[in-house]
């Protein structure tokens, strides 16, 4: 038996010991699994309960995520996930949040083609308010991709999955953070730093996301200049290939100018929203085509 069998499994034979009944597991990760419940209380009420097994070195990490994805959710914000209550059971730690019906943003990318520009565009500003959202609160997601935001009724994209989630602020002022671990396609260079600002690590992981939505795909394994992809984006070089020569000249540098090393030279979220391609219009079909000519 898989270890994520053996979860389901202890999961359903504790099923009475919360006010849910368990109904399907809908995903799994490193941290356990995540399960689609009803409430027994109110018919129809339908909650995604993340599932992670009780052991004390676990105790304080998920009581971090909770208390702080609970922060976020007693402000909330239509673009973050909402998180209603933790319990914990002999033996498991359950998260109840907010049930998103329509899949993850990765679930969403077209199976052979990738997605439309103006979808993308959607999507990114959603991601864009959700982030300014948390970040204003003083939290950094730190683990920004595809598989992390949930697709709600109606397309709103919500961030989820705090697991990694940390303050950056104490008494008023900014605090350097040090490197807990992540998603290495998605991760910002200076993460191989002692010490790293916050703020910026979402602003890239965000990039990354809004490329893998154009092109299809992670263009690199690692950002670090030893991964021939990644040294040939940062200096450049490919920029007169598919897919960089057939993209929207705006899009390409937003993408520019958010996937660059320099943290200070980096754009903050509030510079990606008054970039040109946040504010272009696809009804304009001649700005449409304007198309990036490199000589």
């Amino acid at each position: 038996m898989s270890s994520t069998q053996s979860i389901t499994a202890l999961a359903q034979y504790e099923n009475g010991s919360t006010p849910y009944q368990m109904i399907t597991k809908l995903g799994h990760g490193g941290f356990g699994e995540v399960h689609l419940m009803e409430s027994r209380l109110v018919p129809g009420f339908r909650v995604a309960a993340k599932l992670q097994l009780v052991s004390e070195s676990n105790r304080s990490i998920v009581q971090k995520e909770y208390n702080i994805h609970k922060e976020l959710s007693r402000h909330g914000h239509i673009n973050v996930i909402h998180i209603f209550e933790m319990q914990e059971t002999p033996m498991f730690y359950y998260l109840f949040m907010e049930f998103a019906d329509c899949g993850t943003l990765s679930e969403r990318l077209p199976p052979c083609i990738p997605m439309s520009p103006e979808m993308a565009q959607m999507y990114f500003k959603q991601l864009i308010a959700g982030l300014k959202f948390i970040h204003g609160l003083g939290v950094v997601h730190r683990d920004i991709k595809p598989r992390n935001l949930l697709i709600g009724s109606g397309d709103i994209l919500k961030i989820c999955d705090f697991g990694q989630a940390t303050t950056f602020m104490q008494s008023g002022l900014e605090i350097l953070l040090v490197y807990e671990g992540g998603t290495s396609q998605f991760e910002a260079p200076e993460v191989c730093e002692p010490w790293h600002r916050g703020p910026p690590l979402d602003v890239w992981s965000a990039g990354v996301t809004l490329m893998v939505l154009l092109t299809k795909g992670v263009l690199w394994d690692s950002p670090h200049m030893e991964c021939a992809e990644y040294r040939s984006w940062i200096e450049g070089t490919d920029l007169k290939k598919s897919p960089w020569n057939k993209m929207n000249k705006m899009l390409l540098d937003l993408l520019r100018k958010i996937l660059t090393a320099d943290v200070d030279k980096r754009l903050s979220l509030e510079e990606i929203e008054r970039s040109p391609w946040m504010r272009l219009s696809y009804g304009s079909t001649q700005m449409e085509h304007d198309v990036i000519t490199i000589d």
